[in-house]
């Protein structure tokens, strides 16, 4: 993964794929819980997006989500909690970052991708403790963006 620095993510849309970080869980209208950071930013800019990933996630598929015609990979780091609509409260997962981690550097893209600060943000974790994942996964094809 290379570090590009200190930009805003979306500039980086029109020649990039970008990395959402979410979490796994709906609402009661099925929609997924997108209230914070980049997760809130897309449910604003694409509006249909979270009741398509409160779908997703409730079938069961909780692994990356690639809509290609946004070029929006979908990047769980919160687990389903129990009562599917608090999942947003919870600090994020190491081992679904792993986890999503492993399934992103699966996924054969025609184009580089941008990955924030997955987790560090709402999520609450370390930067120190997520880094050393990504790496472990992503190689030359993800740019690694820092926050603003």
């Amino acid at each position: 993964m290379i570090n590009i620095g200190r930009y805003n993510i979306w500039s980086y849309h029109h020649l990039a794929y970008l990395v959402i970080p979410t979490n796994i869980g709906w609402k009661s209208n099925m929609d997924n819980v997108m209230g914070a950071g980049l997760a809130k930013q897309v449910a604003t800019r694409y509006p249909n997006i979270p009741n398509a990933l409160g779908w997703l996630y409730k079938s069961g598929k909780h692994n990356c989500h690639v809509m290609e015609q946004l070029k929006l990979i979908f990047f769980p780091v919160k687990p389903l909690a129990r009562n599917p609509a608090m999942s947003w409260s919870q600090p994020a997962s190491l081992s679904l970052i792993e986890e999503s981690a492993r399934d992103l550097g699966t996924i054969v893209l025609t184009s580089l991708v941008v990955v924030p600060h997955v987790g560090c943000g709402n999520g609450g974790l370390d930067w120190n403790e997520v880094k050393p994942i990504l790496d472990k996964y992503l190689d030359h094809r993800f740019l690694q963006i820092d926050p603003l």
